[in-house]
């Protein structure tokens, strides 16, 4: 219980000895002087049409408030609103990210605002800084005077100023508290008028939806080519292993795929881990398409067999491209799930292009497609505005049955 009843009085003089209270302070009187030459402004137009006014006419309330609509258009032309938030990051303490385009007309007329409001805050806090500071040690003094018996200096009479000892550190301290409630709800509406908004947002989420899907793009060339790359290893190295003996030439040659498959990983490797790099060159090799099918085919540790009909040429690069890994990934999948590594490749280049790999299942096939393989055909063909799907069909005589992957995609532009 005496914790908290101690800790009650010292949040409540916290704003008092906070420094921030006090940083906050030389913000708002920053805010007056800018909107000094605006009052200067106001007081010549108030001082020609009431010229007996005379130096007073500067201190007008009306002055203030006619000068507001010249401050908010004048606040649209900042030179550098970059100014103004490095000051409320410094002396209000908030905390917020840049516009990512400072020129725009939503971040002008936030910023535009902002400075509004911190010349019409700040000034007016300022006036009553002047005023009241002096007051408050008048206030003092002639609380001491009275104290002392030598009666009230006559400036200001009353009880204020007769019990000045008590009633000058209250105002004072009523200052200083509206000056912290200032500091903090301009510190609250910072994020709002000077950092981002709901369009850089927006440009940020769409910026960073197109980072992730480029990481997700270059996750699945890693795995569609490094992945086919090891299968192959994997069947012609465990291949050579079996036949070194029986048959030395065929292992000599199932280890030269194997050298070559591996070489042809790290280079595909090589272009894929250069793209993630920020000081990349370009130069980088040439991707294969559907003219490189026939060495996929021979290449690949499965019995293929390819039938093309239409022209390749017709086909768009990146359709193209596309179709390609297609394939690869299609073949990947009959070398780790197949029983037999064989298949049949259709390439259909009519209207659009149509591709259908067809494989023996495995004794017990997979209830659905739902492999990474198949979600990354799935993707790439949804990405050129195509169709990919997976079934599986089994004979009446209750053989193995036959697993196809299709997939259509169109032209695109050769």
């Amino acid at each position: 219980m005496n914790v908290r009843w101690h800790n009650g009085p010292m949040r409540l003089l916290a704003p008092l000895r906070s420094g921030a209270t006090y940083r906050g302070w030389v913000w708002l009187i920053l805010g007056g002087a800018l909107m000094m030459p605006f009052m200067l402004v106001g007081a010549i137009g108030y001082n020609w049409f009431h010229p007996e006014s005379g130096f007073g006419g500067a201190l007008h309330p009306a002055v203030f408030v006619s000068v507001i609509p010249l401050v908010a258009a004048v606040s649209l032309l900042l030179p550098d609103r970059e100014i103004e938030r490095t000051a409320a990051r410094r002396l209000l303490g908030a905390e917020f990210t840049s516009p990512a385009d400072d020129d725009s007309w939503n971040a002008r007329w936030r910023t535009g605002s902002w400075f509004t409001l911190h010349a019409v805050v700040g000034g007016a806090l300022s006036g009553i800084t002047l005023a009241l500071v002096p007051f408050t040690v008048y206030l003092v003094l002639n609380g001491v005077l009275v104290a002392l018996g030598r009666g009230a200096t006559g400036i200001y009479t009353g009880p204020i100023a007769d019990w000045g000892l008590l009633t000058g550190p209250l105002i004072l301290a009523a200052l200083v508290y509206l000056v912290a409630a200032a500091g903090a709800g301009m510190k609250a509406l910072a994020p709002h008028l000077l950092g981002q908004g709901a369009a850089d947002r927006l440009a940020a989420s769409r910026a960073e939806t197109a980072r992730l899907a480029a990481r997700n793009r270059i996750a699945r060339e890693l795995h569609d080519s490094v992945g086919h790359a090891l299968s192959v290893v994997v069947v012609q190295s465990d291949a050579a292993s079996r036949l070194i003996a029986a048959d030395p030439e065929f292992a000599s040659r199932a280890m030269a795929a194997v050298a070559e498959t591996a070489r042809g990983a790290l280079a595909e490797l090589d272009a894929v881990i250069g793209a993630l790099r920020e000081d990349r060159d370009g130069a980088r090799g040439p991707q294969k398409d559907l003219a490189d099918l026939e060495a996929l085919a021979a290449e690949c540790g499965v019995a293929v067999e390819l039938r093309v009909t239409g022209d390749r040429d017709a086909v768009g690069r990146l359709t193209s491209r596309e179709t390609y890994r297609i394939v690869q990934e299609a073949l990947t999948n009959v070398l780790r799930h197949a029983d037999e590594p064989r298949a049949v490749v259709e390439l259909d280049i009519g209207d659009e292009v149509a591709v259908a790999v067809a494989s023996p299942a495995a004794r017990r096939p997979r209830p659905r497609p739902g492999g990474r393989g198949l979600i990354g055909i799935a993707e790439r063909a949804a990405v050129l505005g195509g169709t990919a799907a997976a079934d599986w069909t089994a004979p009446a005589d209750g053989a193995a049955g036959t697993w196809t992957v299709r997939a259509a995609l169109p032209k695109g532009t050769a």
